[in-house]
Formats: C-alpha cells, sequence, structure tokens
C-alpha cells in the first residue's frame, strides 16, 4: 500500500490576515472548461460559494435576465475513491476487476460498489441492504465478512466502529481471497461522492439546487453546475453547452511557501497524487482556522517533486 506523508501542521494557529472574496459576472459564452481557464487566467477561478452569504453575494452582482450562468461545482462520474485512506482510484493505473459495461455513469445516485462472489465489480445503489467485507489491520484475519446486511454508508460506520474500514481491493490476489468469502453481492470500500468538488478542488459543503435537481444524464462523463440568474437556484447541465460565467477573485494579505517532504511509492508528479495531496492539505488548513486559501503547486525544472539523494551517514 503507497504511504503518504500528509504533514501534519500541529500548533497552526489562524492567520491574522484580511480575506477579500469578490465575484464577477462575464457575459460571454462559454463551455464549462473554457469559463475556467478565462477564471483562472484573469481572476481566481470560476465561482466557489461555501455559504450562505457567499450565495447573497453571488446574487448581488448578477443582473437576473433569467439565464444560466456557469458556478464552479462539477460532477465528474468517473472519480472513484476507496473509503479507506480517502485513495483515488486512478484510471488506467489501478487495479480494477468492473462487470461487463460497468461502472454505470447514468445516474448520480448509482455512487456505491459491490463484488459479486465471481470476484466482478458492479455499481449499487448505496440504500441497498447488503452484507459487507471489512478490513482489519491489526487482525489475524485482515478481511471480516460481515454477513448482516446493511446499507454502503452503515457498513462503512460498522466496520470503522469495529475494524478498521470497508475493505479495499489493490491486486487480482486480494480480489480472488476477498470473493472467496463470497456467497452474494457484498458491499467493498469503492464509492463515489456526487457533487464533491469545486474548480479549485476545495470540497463542497453548500448547495442551492433547484427542485429536483442535480439530475445527471449519464450522456457525458461529467455534469456541471449553472446559477439562475433571476433565481439563484443551481441547475445540472452538460459541461459542453455554451453559457454565461461568474468567476471570483480572493484577495488575502498574506502568501506563505511550503517546502514539503513526502515518502511514497508512487509517483509524486502524478497529477491525480497531487489533487489528492491538496485535498489533504485543504481539510488540514480548514480544520486550523483558514477558511477562505488558495493552493496551488510550484514547479521548477518542469517538475513539483524532486527526489532527494540519500546522504551516506
Amino acid at each position: 500500500m503507497t504511504l503518504l506523508l500528509i504533514l501534519v501542521l500541529s500548533g497552526l494557529s489562524p492567520l491574522s490576515s484580511t480575506t477579500i472574496r469578490e465575484y464577477h459576472y462575464v457575459k460571454t459564452l462559454k463551455t464549462w472548461a473554457e469559463a475556467q481557464s478565462y477564471c483562472r487566467e484573469t481572476f481566481t477561478d470560476l465561482a466557489t460559494i461555501d455559504n450562505q452569504d457567499n450565495n447573497k453575494m453571488l446574487l448581488s452582482v448578477l443582473q437576473g435576465d433569467g439565464t444560466y450562468a456557469w458556478i464552479g461545482l462539477y460532477d465528474d462520474l468517473a472519480r472513484w475513491k476507496w473509503s479507506l485512506g480517502n485513495e483515488l482510484l486512478r484510471n488506467d493505473i489501478d487495479f480494477r476487476n468492473w462487470n461487463t459495461s460497468q461502472p454505470i455513469t447514468k445516474s448520480a445516485i448509482n455512487s456505491c460498489t459491490v463484488m459479486a462472489p465471481n470476484g466482478l465489480w458492479s455499481v449499487s445503489f448505496c440504500w441497498r441492504q447488503r452484507p459487507a467485507v471489512c478490513y482489519y489491520e491489526q487482525g489475524p484475519s485482515q478481511y471480516i465478512l460481515v454477513t448482516t446486511e446493511m446499507s454502503w454508508h452503515e457498513a462503512r460506520a460498522y466496520c470503522r466502529s469495529k475494524y478498521t474500514d470497508l475493505v479495499s481491493v489493490r491486486n487480482m490476489s486480494e480480489n480472488n481471497h476477498i470473493s472467496s468469502l463470497l456467497s452474494e453481492t457484498t458491499w467493498i470500500g469503492l464509492h463515489r461522492k456526487n457533487w464533491a468538488y469545486w474548480s479549485n478542488q476545495r470540497p463542497s459543503t453548500f448547495t442551492n439546487w433547484n427542485k429536483e435537481q442535480p439530475r445527471s444524464s449519464g450522456e457525458t462523463v461529467a455534469s456541471c453546475a449553472v446559477v439562475n440568474t433571476t433565481t439563484g437556484t443551481w441547475w445540472d447541465v452538460d459541461c459542453t453547452e455554451k453559457h454565461y460565467f461568474v468567476c471570483h477573485k480572493v484577495q488575502i494579505e498574506h502568501k506563505m511557501t511550503f517546502k514539503l517532504k513526502f515518502q511514497s511509492e508512487d509517483d509524486l508528479n502524478d497529477p491525480a497524487v497531487q489533487e489528492q495531496i491538496l485535498e489533504q492539505l485543504h481539510a488540514k488548513l480548514e480544520k486550523h482556522g483558514l477558511p477562505d486559501f488558495q493552493l496551488r503547486w510550484i514547479e521548477t525544472d518542469g517538475r513539483t517533486f524532486h527526489k532527494e539523494q540519500k546522504r551516506k551517514t
């Protein structure tokens, strides 16, 4: 298993800084990706809305003409994570054993994974009642079959309270071992959190969806959010449509550069790995009282991370 030694910001106290957030309504038709690029070049990023006060501020700059305008929230239907360690399942790199025509992406609520007795994975409604396989890091047997039927979220809570977490599957050997325990389709730890991130990779904690939204169509691997400029409610639309958009600009008096040291079996210059690290750093900073900030990697010689040479002792 990959070990990422994430920086622990022990003793960090909130900085005495002034943060100013501004929203800018841009009446130029662009796709979501084009709008994101424009906002990053001209301001800070596509609009992030963290709370009701931000939402009111956003409404104050819209012109109320009933059109749609892009905001920074998006839903990547191909982005799956393991419950244990919150680790991304990286496409074309990590082990996967999906059944034919899986994973299904036609519905945002189909976002939890089961393993069949033949070892193949499928997507299932998270509320369904099923047995589960827990991972027990300290136990004589690391794979624990729980025959009591629960929803995926109930199973995760149970595994975390009694053992370590719902099981992760890293290779075919582990897959075969786990499937040998099964007599019916059973929960494993792979899942997808719907509408989880903003354009700047901040976790989504506030939403203002219109009634019966969001409704991902499944026709594309991603859906993006727009705001109705009159009602202020959010809608789920295809990211390739062209709409006006809202950017935000964040000004903070203090800027800091951290040099981080990691030990990992992974390629730390892999964008997926770097994204995972940023997510954890975001959560750590917010926990220590820094709710409004931007994080970015600094490259030298074309790379973010450089391998440290071993020193003779």
